[in-house]
């Protein structure tokens, strides 16, 4: 197949799920409706006139960051990058752009693919070490079609590294690359081991989640739903993440709380597991899996 043939093949047959095979939606915050936010940014802008510096810019930049509007925050780390080109900044660039191109048609979706793409690998590379940038990298290459350079073998040989760096990081992530490659048994015992080094190594599972980025907190709960292992791990991890929750957050709470819901039917706690899943279909009435799960088993 031609590269032309192949990249009209991406455009109007392949999926549109760019970044994750699973269903769990990232959080899309509605900015324009949050009158402290517009005040804030105004604020920001009527200084940037005075004072056009990469400080004012860094506050516009981070500001529009947390309240998820990504075109902002794309455009302002773009121009921070100029002049500080640092892992963090273009880290920050990558998932802002990786975010933004989960909310445009998919034609439009490649052009901030290529950037979150690039925007990692110089985050990486400025930065070999830190879990986190490692962490997108390796889900970048294994969710992106080849065709946009997406390569799963090099997701692999970096999965590698995290583990030497982090071995409960390291297996989670190989556990989600068995996962995206239906490996599911196979994914399976590399977060029990995983969630064995976790319990062996921490006082409480309280003092991991407080060291550890709360992404990874949500992910150890959506494991342990989807695999239905170390349900108490499982439940500390979605109950913590619950219980702090702040709209800067990359997951919806209405999941949070069907993952509980999900887990407390595998523990045979119905009062529990209903009540759960009414806290989520209040938040999002129309939230169909969730729903699914509930007629299917009559909760």
């Amino acid at each position: 197949m031609s590269s032309t043939k192949s990249f009209l093949f991406f455009l109007i047959i392949m999926p549109i799920f760019l970044f994750s095979q699973e269903t769990t939606p990232f959080v899309t915050y509605d900015f324009h409706k949050d009158p402290i936010y517009k005040i804030k940014m105004l604020d920001l802008k009527k200084l940037e006139k005075k004072d056009p510096s990469i400080k004012t810019f860094i506050s516009i930049a981070d500001l529009s960051y947390y309240y998820k509007d990504w075109e902002i925050a794309i455009s302002y780390y773009e121009k921070i990058i100029v002049e500080n080109p640092s892992a963090e900044n273009y880290f920050k660039l990558a998932v802002a752009a990786a975010r933004k191109s989960l909310e445009v048609s998919r034609f439009f979706s490649i052009t901030y693919v290529l950037k979150a793409k690039k925007s990692v690998l110089n985050a990486h590379r400025l930065a070999p070490k830190n879990p986190r940038y490692l962490k997108l990298l390796i889900k970048l290459f294994a969710e992106i079609p080849d065709i946009l350079g997406g390569n799963k073998l090099f997701a692999q040989k970096k999965a590698e590294e995290l583990f030497i760096i982090d071995p409960i990081q390291g297996l989670i992530i190989k556990g989600y690359l068995n996962d995206t490659d239906r490996y599911s048994s196979v994914a399976k015992s590399k977060y029990e081991l995983a969630f064995y080094l976790l319990e062996k190594n921490y006082e409480s599972f309280d003092t991991f989640f407080e060291e550890n980025d709360r992404d990874l907190i949500f992910e150890i709960g959506n494991v342990v739903a989807n695999h239905q292992i170390s349900t108490d791990l499982g439940i500390a991890a979605l109950k913590f993440y619950a219980n702090s929750y702040d709209f800067k957050d990359n997951y919806p709470l209405a999941t949070v709380y069907y993952l509980l819901s999900r887990i407390y039917f595998f523990k045979q706690d119905l009062n529990i597991c209903s009540d759960y899943l009414d806290k989520a279909l209040k938040i999002n009435p129309k939230f169909q899996t969730a729903l699914v799960f509930q007629k299917k088993y009559k909760l």
